[in-house]
């Protein structure tokens, strides 16, 4: 497996075993040290392994850091997710067909400097792609400065998305049982 960058001031707050797709995977979810904006919805780096191959499937980081800047064009969103994607899985970006490019937006809840919560937009461009050898697809999310803020391979889609969401907090709340995350 790929060696992910947790980033700095965050640590490990929950490892479990799970299914996506029906194969064995294990979720990770880091929060910040601090306890500062900790909890389903707010901020969190995340990644999903696949048991069988420790194969990395997918990460999101989702930090009010990466709330403002400017946006890659089109292009820099093309090379940012070629580049990374050659890092954690050599030759995948070469069997991907990319559908389109275009601006994502996900919402994280923080609080302010006098403790009021609030919720905040995380925006990046997203290259989505299609995997024919395998029916499925795959994407890449590139914030402000090329920071690479989701990466989700293997995604079902029939009329909408059939894979699990480990990596988004929504998802979660709606399907999880409290305590299972």
């Amino acid at each position: 497996m790929v060696k992910l960058q947790i980033p700095e001031g965050y640590v490990l707050r929950n490892r479990y075993n799970q299914k996506q797709n029906h194969r064995d995977v294990q979720v990770f979810r880091y929060e910040k040290a601090s306890g500062e904006n900790n909890g389903l919805g707010g901020e969190h780096y995340s990644y999903v392994v696949d048991n069988s191959n420790d194969k990395l499937i997918g990460f999101t980081w989702m930090d009010q850091s990466i709330c403002t800047g400017v946006l890659p064009s089109k292009e820099e969103t093309a090379s940012a997710a070629k580049a990374f994607l050659d890092k954690v899985e050599p030759g995948l970006f070469e069997k991907l067909q990319n559908l389109w490019i275009d601006k994502h937006d996900e919402i994280i809840a923080v609080k302010d400097d006098t403790g009021r919560s609030l919720t905040i937009t995380v925006s990046g461009m997203k290259y989505k792609c299609y995997l024919k050898e395998q029916d499925d697809y795959a994407w890449v999310i590139v914030g402000p400065g090329g920071k690479i803020i989701t990466f989700e391979q293997g995604i079902l889609w029939n009329n909408g998305r059939v894979t699990e969401k480990w990596l988004h907090d929504s998802w979660l709340k709606n399907n999880c049982p409290s305590g299972q995350i």
